[in-house]
């Protein structure tokens, strides 16, 4: 039901649930995933530009052996056959990009390269979550609220951690930047 309110609804439902004051008009907590999504500006998200530092990879994020770690993560949002979104949530899905050095600037090497593609296919996919200060990921729409599509390169700034169980990395995301579309 909270996908079919307008923004202007949300508004007026946060309103209702936010006395004037800042003070929930109801036993409600601040996990509540309609709160989550008024209280957060996601536009603050978006960095406007690439942020400084060294950028890894999941796959070097996987090297540094399950250690959380601060980072900038550079991926394409892609998740394979399935949508990369996770529907209600600020969470989605990146792939490690090919390694430029060795693709240059042909944008199918990747697809025409035996070793590239196997290099990609065995790379863990990473999980980038925006959670608030909860500690709970945020409610809300992560394509719509950061203008993000399927296909885009992002960088994601954050804490990244890998999941050997699932031989996935984890960033819980502070921010992020997009780079170009597909």
């Amino acid at each position: 039901m909270i996908r079919s309110l307008s923004p202007t609804a949300l508004c007026l439902v946060g309103l209702l649930l936010v006395g004037c004051n800042g003070q929930s008009s109801t036993d409600s907590t601040a996990s509540d995933p309609i709160a989550n999504v008024v209280d957060v500006d996601f536009a603050s998200l978006v960095l406007g530009q690439m942020p400084e530092g060294d950028v890894s990879t999941p796959t070097e994020i996987m090297e540094l052996g399950g250690k959380a770690a601060p980072a900038i993560v550079a991926g394409r949002i892609d998740a394979g056959d399935v949508d990369p979104f996770q529907p209600g949530e600020m969470t989605f899905m990146i792939s490690q990009l090919p390694d430029e050095d060795h693709a240059g600037d042909d944008p199918d090497h990747a697809d025409n390269c035996p070793f590239c593609k196997h290099k990609l296919e065995s790379a863990p996919k990473a999980i980038v979550q925006f959670c608030g200060p909860d500690g709970s990921v945020l409610a809300g729409d992560a394509q719509r609220s950061l203008s993000l599509e399927k296909g885009d390169i992002v960088y994601v700034t954050g804490t990244a951690q890998y999941n050997p169980a699932i031989n996935t990395v984890m960033v819980n995301a502070t921010g992020i930047f997009r780079k170009s579309r597909s």
